[in-house]
């Protein structure tokens, strides 16, 4: 009686244990999207370093599963660790949206990036008299054939809103309490984590990462305007 307990018991809990491997190892080895901003790590674990943040949409490839709902992943020859809560496969769209971004938005991400190095000045809206924060937006979005006010609450306004972990190159990317309190500072996104902006009289047009110390707690809104 005793042996025959104990054999349904342990069949009971192999069942149990293998019930919940599909959940906990659901991706395979093969390509994934991102399904947010995504930090790749260099281990498996949050306690872990960041070596840099995959954006949202971003296509990675599964190496293996690492346990504790940890993928080994490589992302544009980086290897390293990332959440499978993150990650899916099959299709490349999500809850979220398209995970592909418009050639628009990477045509804005693209010229954003060519304007780097230039000098900040005050009100400044040309690439040969320098740039202030929303000087700089106005002329990449106008130089793309698009339209946006020269003002920052003009330009919060336009488009849709989308969160920090669904935002794609080229989306517009706000912050507040930087200059003065409030709505006070934009930038252009250009993926893995990072903006172009207008940054300041001493640095010039330059990237920051949005998830940084001094812009994560001043995030105000992401603006698109291109799908």
């Amino acid at each position: 009686m005793t042996t025959k307990f104990l054999g349904v018991f342990f069949a009971l809990v192999l069942a149990f244990v293998s019930m919940g491997t599909p959940s906990a190892s659901a991706l395979t080895t093969g390509t994934a999207y991102t399904t947010a901003n995504l930090n790749l790590r260099s281990c498996a674990s949050t306690g872990c370093s960041v070596k840099l943040t995959m954006p949202y949409g971003a296509k990675v490839y599964v190496n293996y599963y690492a346990g504790s709902g940890w993928y080994k992943v490589t992302y544009s020859g980086v290897g390293g660790f990332a959440s499978g809560s993150y990650l899916r496969q099959g299709s490349t769209s999500t809850s979220s949206g398209t995970t592909s971004y418009s050639s628009k938005g990477q045509a804005l991400a693209n010229t954003a990036k060519s304007y780097v190095g230039y000098r900040y000045t005050a009100y400044g809206d040309t690439p040969s008299e320098g740039f202030s924060c929303v000087g700089l937006t106005e002329w990449v979005y106008k130089s793309n054939g698009i339209w946006i006010p020269d003002s920052l609450g003009g330009q919060a306004s336009k488009g849709w809103a989308v969160s920090r972990s669904n935002l794609r190159p080229g989306d517009l990317v706000f912050f507040q309490n930087t200059m003065w309190a409030g709505l006070s500072h934009a930038g252009i996104y250009v993926g893995n984590g990072y903006m172009v902006n207008a940054s300041s009289p001493s640095q010039g047009v330059r990237y920051d990462n949005i998830y940084s110390s001094y812009y994560s707690p001043r995030w105000y809104t992401g603006r698109r305007l291109v799908n």
